[in-house]
């Protein structure tokens, strides 16, 4: 414990100490003794006088040893009353006072802020023929480093040099340890930096670790990090990880709020103490599962531009899977998407998609699409463990409705449940190879799936047995899938002599020499392909083929691209200097892929860099009209808005290619809802007008939902409705019809003179929707503001009106709507409304909420949901059930009805 006491290790002694209880025969003066130095030492917080009433009980006498501890605790404690009924046992006694009584009394006046009484001791001391050694001067200047008295530390420490007193190294550290702890360090740390001189001045080895420790562990943090340069040596070692790694650790474990630990560790990295301050911090929070701290310091290495590495987050993945708390895990995901890193395959596959419900795929895919990742994404790796897991039903279920699948990254995991069910493995095998056909391109090879597949399936665990060899490639050649020359040549160089004759006399099945290589040939050679390399691998790659005057362009492209999606700006910038020094010069093509990336990772400035000298060294090279958009709305996210509009007018005067607007549409209308997000109306017309006359756009219903979207962001309602009129008018469409009534009902609702003026609008709003779409859409309309405004007593007037033209297609598909973003109360409020009525099919509303709740792995919502049924009276489906059951039992909760 006193080797380490820098961290608090009160409850240790008064947990050892309760051992005494109940053992009075067993205890001694010096146990006692030994209790008091160890709460010395230790800072712990006792009462000498509960110690002396268990002297007294036990009928043990103090002895010197154990008065002098008092008097040191009673000093430090501040109690002057028992510091004097000690001296008087003393006296009593006829123990000697020594100069170790006095500093206890110099320092009780010192907490008591009692300057009078300190020279009060310091003069008693003096009567009794008693000369101060520096144990007086060391009592003094923490005496009056407590009072708050900094001139008088000072005075005392000019008067030592004059009586050439000088302290040691360790009573230096305590008075500048009383320094910090009272608050007395100056605004500029410069009463510690005044210490810290006498410490460099005195004799024998300056070490502050054992102080930073103790600042940290005190709370003062601050203090510890300007103490850190001053430690000798602490800079010889600023390239390490390592370097004052025990004090990052230390400020963890002291559970420092996230942004000071933040701010201490980017001090550290400024006084170039360690550049991985950050980084080491992060590691020593995930091992102490401080969530919220290791969130911050994530945030915070993207903020400096430090590359942050999928396994950052698989700690954070994995304490919220074993929790089963899919909220938080998908919660976690959302934070990665908004830090734009999107989760790679063995992330999804290894950490997060185990800690999800799987039974129901499809739903599972909805859960991650609203964690903010595409079906792309997502797809590959749910289908990937539906394999591992052997769910062959929902893998066929699956694959029917997804087709964004890569199989180049399943082919392995289905190799090795291939003995599981061999021919449905292989029946699944040639849908995905049907599928992955369908996207070639005309003229493209097809790649050998069908060989890659035997590869992987020869190199599994179980590995294939000759017996296996003719129903394999019987099975394959039942589903049409072949096996090309070069797979069959890794194939008879990789297997034992039984199996290549067995291969060799079953070869005709399979074999067609005329389609492409195995995906992953590249796997069975030594050397990896630049592809597979990481950005520290390109960099030597690159060195050695410029070494050796090989042709370095296609590495030094996709350094470029690496290093700027890491955001890593300098090194881009770098390499392209490099390249003109080499004059070697960066085609068009390469310079705008380097544009995209940097824009994709929010770099407006440097993208914006590349985008002008991109039109500067090759004014008639096209760029992309989706490249120069995105650009355009990443700069109107900046504030950044004549720029935008700049390049955007100056970009489509000069392109003379035609725009694919459908391929492009996507990308302004985030443009446009970009400016819309700036509540600046005229702004977003503006470009509206500009993509308009150019032809790049068609008006519909997305495309023109901005200009609305720019008046209800600004709180003009009427401004809205107006713009609604005017947009229906031109385009004959009529876009956020339901935003718009929503805000009406609300405002509605709030009384006074601007209710009536809200109520005129609504109307006026009905009356567009009734021109636009018809009466009963407008009807339907009115119900779903209704509801989302919180209004279900005025949504079941509106059903009530609607009688039996309630439209359950519009009703079903609204519904799924509300499941898919994740809003239960319009549906809760849809089933208050519909109370009463027979109108709507009540079942459509649960099924809706069941896959909400199944999406938010909410189990207690799930299970109120049967209640409200069983109340309802309405009858659930096999269907319905067995998803409840699933949401249930992943939850813990007891399932209360039989499934069949």
């Amino acid at each position: 414990m006193v080797e380490e006491e820098y961290r608090s290790c009160s409850s240790h002694v008064q947990r050892i100490w309760k051992l005494t209880e109940g053992r009075g025969d067993l205890i001694s003066e010096e146990h006692i003794e030994l209790y008091l130095r160890m709460c010395y030492l230790a800072e712990v917080p006792v009462n000498p006088w509960d110690v002396l009433s268990q002297l007294k009980m036990l009928k043990l006498e103090p002895n010197r040893e154990v008065l002098e501890l008092f008097m040191l605790l009673f000093g430090w404690q501040g109690d002057l009353g028992g510091a004097t009924s000690t001296l008087a046992v003393m006296k009593e006694r006829d123990i000697p006072i020594t100069e170790t009584t006095f500093t206890s009394l110099i320092v009780a006046h010192g907490v008591n802020k009692d300057p009078q009484g300190i020279q009060s001791v310091l003069d008693t001391m003096r009567s009794v023929q008693m000369s101060p050694t520096r144990i007086t001067y060391e009592a003094l200047m923490t005496a009056y480093a407590l009072s708050g008295l900094i001139s008088e530390v000072k005075r005392t420490a000019r008067q030592m040099r004059q009586e050439k007193i000088n302290l040691s190294q360790s009573q230096l550290s305590a008075v500048l340890l009383s320094i910090i702890k009272s608050d007395q360090a100056g605004t500029g740390f410069e009463n510690i930096d005044y210490i810290v001189e006498m410490m460099e001045e005195a004799e024998g080895k300056m070490d502050l670790s054992r102080l930073m420790l103790q600042c940290i562990h005190s709370g003062y943090v601050r203090e510890a990090v300007h103490l850190l340069p001053k430690q000798p040596l602490i800079r010889q070692n600023n390239h390490l990880y390592t370097n004052a790694m025990v004090y990052l650790r230390e400020m963890v474990h002291a559970r420092v709020e996230p942004d000071l630990l933040v701010e201490m560790c980017n001090d550290i990295r400024s006084q170039e103490i360690n550049q991985y301050s950050l980084e080491v911090a992060l590691e020593c929070a995930l091992g102490e599962h401080r969530e919220e701290l290791a969130w911050a310091l994530i945030r915070a290495l993207k903020t400096v531009g430090n590359p942050v590495r999928q396994h950052y987050f698989w700690p954070l993945l994995h304490y919220n899977a074993l929790t089963s708390n899919s909220s938080k895990l998908l919660g976690c995901v959302k934070e990665m998407v908004k830090l734009d890193i999107t989760p790679d395959l063995e992330t999804l596959r290894d950490h997060v998609i185990p800690g999800l419900i799987i039974n129901h795929p499809m739903l599972t895919l909805e859960m991650l699409q609203g964690a903010g990742l595409t079906i792309s994404q997502a797809a590959t790796p749910i289908l990937i463990i539906l394999i591992q897991n052997k769910m062959l039903d929902q893998c066929f279920e699956f694959v029917r409705e997804v087709k964004l699948l890569s199989l180049r990254d399943i082919i392995a995991p289905l190799a090795s449940i291939w003995a599981v069910s061999p021919q449905r493995v292989i029946s699944l095998l040639g849908i995905l190879i049907d599928m992955n056909r369908a996207t070639l391109n005309e003229g493209e090879l097809e790649p050998d799936w069908g060989g890659q597949f035997v590869l992987d399936l020869l190199n599994s665990r179980a590995g294939l047995s000759v017996s296996q060899i003719r129903p394999l490639f019987g099975e394959l050649h039942k589903h049409k899938i072949k096996i090309s020359e070069s797979a069959m040549d890794i194939l008879m160089t990789r297997a034992n002599k039984v199996i290549q004759q067995a291969i060799r006399d079953n070869v005709k099945l399979v074999f067609d020499p005329s389609i492409g290589q195995p995906p992953k040939e590249e796997e069975y050679n030594l050397l990896p392909h630049p592809n597979k390399m990481n950005v520290e691998e390109l960099e030597c790659h690159l060195v050695e083929l410029r070494a050796k005057g090989l042709n370095s362009r296609g590495t030094l492209r996709r350094l470029l691209l690496m290093h700027a999606s890491n955001n890593n700006t300098q090194r881009v910038l770098a390499l392209i200097k490099e390249a003109e020094a080499d004059e070697f010069s960066l085609s068009g093509g390469m310079m705008s892929s380097i544009m995209t990336t940097l824009a994709d990772n929010g770099n407006a400035d440097s993208a914006l860099a590349v985008y002008n000298e991109l039109q500067t060294k090759y004014p008639s090279f096209n760029v992309d009209a989706y490249k120069v958009i995105d650009l355009c709305t990443l700069l109107v996210k900046k504030k950044r808005t004549e720029d935008a509009v700049d390049i955007l007018n100056k970009y489509l005067e000069d392109s003379s290619k035609p725009h694919a607007k459908k391929a492009i549409k996507r990308n302004c209308w985030n443009l446009l809802t970009a400016a819309a997000e700036n509540q600046d109306h005229k702004f977003t017309k503006k470009i509206f007008d500009i993509l308009q006359t150019n032809n790049v756009i068609d008006i519909d219903t997305v495309i023109a939902g901005p200009l609305i979207k720019a008046r209800l962001n600004s709180g003009d309602l009427a401004g809205a409705v107006k713009e609604a009129e005017s947009v229906f008018k031109q385009y004959k469409c009529l876009p956020m019809r339901i935003e718009i009534l929503v805000q009406l009902i609300l405002h509605s609702k709030q009384g006074g003179t601007s209710s009536k003026e809200h109520e005129k609008l609504l109307q006026f709003m009905l009356d567009i929707i009734v021109l636009s779409r018809g009466s009963l859409q407008a009807h339907h309309d009115l119900l779903f503001a209704c509801l989302e405004a919180g209004q279900p007593s005025d949504a079941k007037k509106v059903l009530q009106n609607m009688g039996r033209n309630v439209d359950m297609r519009l009703v079903e598909r609204q519904c799924d709507r509300y499941a898919k973003t994740e809003k239960d109360e319009p549906l809760l409020h849809f089933l208050t409304a519909c109370r009463g009525t027979n109108t709507i099919d009540q079942y459509k509303i649960y099924k809706a909420l069941l896959n909400l709740y199944y999406k938010q792995s909410a189990g207690e919502k799930g299970l109120f949901l049967w209640t409200m049924m069983q109340e309802d009276e309405v009858t659930p489906t096999p269907s319905f059930l067995s998803t409840l059951a699933s949401l249930l039992a992943a939850s813990n909760i007891k399932i209360p009805f039989t499934v069949q």
